[in-house]
């Protein structure tokens, strides 16, 4: 037995060590094939090199030098994290191949975003998980068991997320949450929140706000390609915040000295996440003669919630500021309440003009797949064009999406 054993352990190395080749050969394509875009330039590969981070996790640990809180969803405060010293690295994959990691063992219809999360972590050994603390809002049924799946539940903290964000209750619920995250970073690093910190931090989050923001503007002018778009926003938190930040101003800078011209017809990007090296359908967008430009992803958009007002500036007032922001800006599909979910689309829709709705649903994603069939005839009633493209990650079905996508941008 002892010797079936062992050579099944050693099948499995070598499945694994094939499987790591391929992944890293998928995350160099994608990004050897960015680099030869004709509307490339030499300030993207500052945020293609953090991309390939999301392969190499350890490279993000030397860079950012502090302790590395690994999270789920964008309901835990950036802020909060940085101003006790630690660093929040976003949970997430793209990669189709690291998938083949851990299927055999995970239901069929699971969400393969963290079906290929749960891939890496197999890829990259257990031994990593040990020295990161975790934290995981309970969003959608997958997130919330995830942690089980990946054996992290002793090293990690739930943050029971209310899903009626206009309820009193809910609120009040939520900010003790916050509360509880704090007495974890601070029995997990020794330290105590300061104030003094807290609002240095929230400061340093405006000022990458803020440099985001102009980013979004270029893309809603149609001067930025929604690819490019995903390349920046991907990459946060993939170094220090700081350093990320002063890298968008650079670019920033860069495209507006060259008097870029408008792209192809625009359109609204929504529905499941989308995490590099997976582009495929902002690939296909493009080849359809399409652009996105503008989005509400909780990789792309959504993370940014707008800028933190506050009046009272003592702790507990800015804790009580970022919760409400985190909680009641949030239009996360698992909210019960989400009617300003579809005002926001609406509202961008006609701000800027855009036609038309592309819906991204990942197979095993239920939230947005349900979200779907509500938000569907609401748009066509108010005369937008809507299509629903449910996707997994492979590549097959990829000559089939982009027949639709032609028909669509038609239409």
């Amino acid at each position: 037995m002892d010797k079936e054993n062992k050579m099944s352990d050693q099948r499995r190395q070598r499945q694994l060590q094939k499987i790591g080749r391929e992944t890293q050969a998928e995350f160099e394509s994608t990004r050897s094939q960015l680099q030869q875009r004709k509307d490339y330039r030499p300030e993207w590969d500052y945020f293609l090199d953090l991309l390939m981070r999301l392969f190499y996790p350890d490279a993000l640990q030397v860079a950012v030098d502090k302790p590395v809180v690994e999270h789920l969803c964008n309901q835990a405060p950036f802020e909060l994290f940085h101003a006790m010293g630690v660093h929040p690295a976003r949970l997430g994959s793209g990669s189709f191949n690291v998938v083949r990691v851990s299927s055999s063992r995970l239901p069929v219809l699971m969400c393969p975003y963290l079906k290929a999360t749960m891939g890496m972590f197999e890829l990259h050994g257990g031994s990593r998980l040990d020295r990161l603390y975790h934290v995981v809002p309970t969003t959608c049924d997958w997130v919330v068991k995830f942690p089980e799946m990946a054996d992290t539940v002793q090293t990690t903290c739930f943050l029971e997320l209310p899903h009626l964000r206009e309820d009193e209750k809910g609120q009040k619920r939520w900010l003790e949450e916050i509360y509880g995250l704090v007495r974890f970073l601070e029995h997990q690093t020794g330290r105590k929140l300061k104030r003094k910190a807290l609002k240095a931090s929230v400061q340093t989050f405006m000022h990458a706000w803020e440099a985001v923001g102009r980013l979004i503007e270029l893309r809603r002018r149609r001067l930025l390609s929604g690819i490019w778009f995903m390349v920046a926003i991907n990459s946060f938190l993939l170094d220090p915040i700081e350093i990320w930040t002063e890298h968008v101003l650079k670019l920033l800078d860069a495209i507006q000295s060259d008097s870029p011209q408008p792209l192809h017809q625009g359109l609204f990007l929504a529905g499941s996440p989308i995490v590099f090296p997976n582009f495929k359908l902002l690939n296909l967008i493009e080849a359809a003669g399409m652009d996105v430009c503008a989005d509400d992803l909780c990789t792309s958009e959504r993370i940014w919630p707008g800028g933190v007002c506050y009046d009272n500036s003592s702790c507990h007032g800015l804790l009580k500021t970022l919760a409400e922001r985190y909680h009641r800006a949030c239009i996360c599909p698992t909210f019960a309440d989400n009617e300003r979910r579809f005002n926001s689309i609406f509202n961008t829709l006609e701000q800027h003009r855009i036609r038309g709705v592309v819906f991204h649903v990942l197979k095993g994603c239920h939230p947005f797949d349900i979200e779907s069939f509500g938000l569907e005839p609401k748009l066509k009633q108010k005369g937008y064009k809507f299509l629903r493209i449910e996707t997994d990650y492979v590549e097959e079905d990829s000559r089939n999406i982009l027949t639709r996508l032609e028909a669509f941008s038609g239409i």
